[in-house]
């Protein structure tokens, strides 16, 4: 690190990240390894490395929000994604052809005075289109600070097809259980229960029946949903308490009503990647000195990957990174400053450096680094190390498409705490530092596991979750909605489908200049691939598996009136896979930096990890995975860090 020059640096070094997590840049300069990003990638990993005993400096571009409520208590997922001080901005396109982008209703536009706008047509004049909203966390923890929490496996396939493409055996789901039993700690099973950790450092929770109980027409839908699925709807509750991440060698085949598993406490307090690096970064040893040799430097933007040339045989290999100090130095942060050029520096790695940076961010460095397709990076007069035409290729998500209803009557909850969800004196806050009442659950109430006609694997493919809200994507909270697609109210209710192991594996990550301030161009394809209806098919069963449950509904809620997919006021008959195809929307996106064969042109890492054509440089993070695994990667992405720490370890005495 460069030294302090004055005491306005050292404020602004310090400034969002209390004790150890923010340690000034007067360490020393060169470290064993370091590791650019803190999500459940590269947070995890960092902790690993410096338990191990090595020298690690863990750097993240955003802050240190760990005090920051929007981001402890699990269920305000929502103000956490629209935290400016949490959150980065992306607008992403969904389709290559600019018609059907425009035909998406929630579109985001700035507005002449700096303002969002959403909607689908007649923005007020003077507004520029940004493209479909794609939130992203920038804060120490990474996504794991602001997401949904489900904690849920992949299936064994996602697994075992990385152990086949590339034969490396260790891959195979037997291998990689230990690594979730490492590192869960879990709360709604017996200790006893085979497969599962319960000394890890990320807690797993279910709701707890109450949560469920207190919400009599939910359960309404929920047992009719599990009747329809053949499940006793009279034991609804334990439908709800079944382990989705079970060991059982059937597991990817169990259909029906499950509860889901998150990453919180039981009281409902997310735990999330900083949580590892928040335990080793401030242990001590007996007479109160530092414990673990890990460096936490936060506001630091990494602009690019450092090399020399004495690798073996002369070839390339990493020995650092460059960086920009200072807050907010990205432009997908909502407080960037173009006029703030930060503070330059170095840092240096005597054994490796690990990108950890995100499916978005990690391809962006490496290409800014010179690893890249070779047409891209000339086009910008980047010099060209390795031509490597996978970084930023095969990008994948989990389409997401709903059915939204309105019943005859109002959903209730029986506990009536007025929550202000943190305005004023908030009693259910109060509740909630106790671990009690409406804040201490999860944000996905239940799920119903379901296989479809079009199933890629021959495995569940749709995992469905349904609450008493209206849900048709994401765009920023403080934006005129022109287009809300209904009259939302407390009648009303949403079945989502989340479509596992889709088809798509055209989406890319491409630069828009050298400027390593600015954000790539990201375009999804949706639908655009050879197999596409297979996906719409799959999707398609998962609206009318909601349908149905709305229609078999008795009682005072029948019948339901739909809004979407097809507005009953205007076209009842709509074309649901025109629907699905241009309203569908995603945020799980995955594979810009696969791990593949070596006889694959598109496979960025081998199965250690390293990037292909260099030494010492590997990536770990969701960019890693060969294709999206499951519903939800945010626990196969901690998983995958564990599995990083012991392959980075066995090869650390050799470096």
């Amino acid at each position: 690190m460069l030294k302090l020059r004055n005491l306005t640096l050292l404020l602004l070094l310090l400034a969002g990240a209390p004790r150890a997590l923010a340690e000034a840049a007067a360490k020393p300069a060169e470290y064993d390894y370091i590791v650019v990003g803190s999500g459940p990638g590269g947070g995890p990993l960092a902790a690993n490395l410096a338990k191990a005993g090595h020298s690690v400096l863990l750097v993240e571009a955003g802050e240190d929000q760990g005090a920051n409520l929007n981001e402890q208590v699990g269920l305000w997922g929502g103000l956490a994604m629209n935290d400016p001080q949490m959150r980065w901005d992306f607008f992403v396109k969904y389709h290559s052809d600019e018609a059907t982008q425009r035909k998406f209703n929630y579109l985001t536009w700035r507005q002449p005075d700096g303002q969002f706008w959403v909607g689908k047509t007649d923005p007020p004049a003077g507004s520029k289109l940004l493209g479909v909203y794609y939130p992203r966390a920038g804060t120490l923890g990474g996504c794991s600070t602001h997401n949904g929490m489900a904690s849920t496996l992949g299936s064994n396939s996602d697994w075992d097809v990385i152990a086949s493409l590339t034969g490396d055996k260790s891959w195979t789901a037997k291998n990689m259980r230990k690594y979730f039993v490492k590192l869960e700690n879990n709360h709604y099973l017996s200790p006893t229960a085979k497969g599962h950790g319960f000394a890890g450092y990320l807690d797993v929770s279910l709701n707890n029946p109450s949560q469920l109980t207190n919400r009599p027409e939910v359960m309404t839908v929920l047992k009719t949903a599990a009747q329809l699925m053949s499940q006793d709807p009279a034991k609804i509750l334990a439908h709800l308490s079944r382990d989705m991440n079970s060991d059982d060698a059937d597991r990817d085949q169990q259909v029906g009503v499950f509860g889901v598993p998150a990453h919180m406490t039981t009281g409902g307090k997310r735990v999330s990647a900083r949580a590892p690096v928040d335990q080793v970064a401030n242990a001590t040893n007996a007479n109160g000195s530092k414990k673990y040799k890990l460096t936490v430097q936060t506001n630091t933007f990494v602009t690019k990957v450092l090399f020399d040339n004495k690798g073996k045989y002369g070839g390339l290999r990493a020995i650092g990174v460059d960086f920009l100090q200072g807050k907010s130095m990205y432009s997908a942060d909502p407080r960037y400053n173009a006029t703030n050029p930060g503070t330059p520096g170095q840092a240096f790695a005597r054994k490796e450096v690990i990108l950890s940076g995100g499916v978005f961010n990690t391809p962006q460095i490496l290409k800014l680094s010179g690893i890249g397709p070779k047409a891209e990076l000339k086009k910008f007069g980047i010099p060209v190390l390795v031509d490597l035409p996978g970084v930023g290729a095969n990008m994948q998500d989990n389409y997401e498409i709903g059915v939204t209803a309105k019943a005859s009557a109002n959903f209730t909850n029986l506990d009536t705490t007025p929550c202000t969800f943190g305005f004023g004196d908030d009693p259910c806050l109060a509740l909630w530092r106790q671990g009690k009442g409406p804040y201490a659950r999860s944000q996905i109430l239940a799920s119903i596991m379901y296989k479809t006609s079009a199933a890629a694997q021959g495995e569940r493919d749709l995992f469905l979750w349904g609450d008493a809200i209206g849900f048709r994507g994401f765009w920023p909270n403080a934006a005129n909605i022109a287009s809300f697609g209904g009259d939302d109210g407390p009648n009303t209710f949403t079945v989502a489908a989340v479509k596992m192991h889709t088809y798509n594996r055209l989406g890319t990550v491409t630069l828009l200049s050298a400027n390593p301030r600015d954000t790539p161009e990201i375009n999804f394809r949706f639908f655009e691939d050879s197999q596409a209806e297979k996906d719409l098919q799959a999707l398609k069963e998962g609206i009318d598996f909601g349908r149905k449950v709305f229609s078999s509904v008795q009682g005072p809620l029948a019948p339901f009136t739909e809004s979407d997919p097809c507005d009953a006021r205007v076209n009842q008959n709509c074309d649901v896979k025109e629907h699905i195809r241009t309203q569908s929307w995603s945020h799980h996106a995955t594979s810009t930096c696969s791990i593949g064969g070596d006889n694959d042109p598109l496979a960025v890492l081998d199965s250690n990890f390293r990037v292909r054509g260099v030494e010492r440089l590997r990536v770990v993070d969701g960019s890693a995975f060969p294709r999206t695994p499951g519903g939800f990667p945010v626990l196969p992405t901690f998983i995958l860090s564990e599995k990083a720490a012991d392959v980075i370890l066995s090869a650390a005495s050799s470096l």
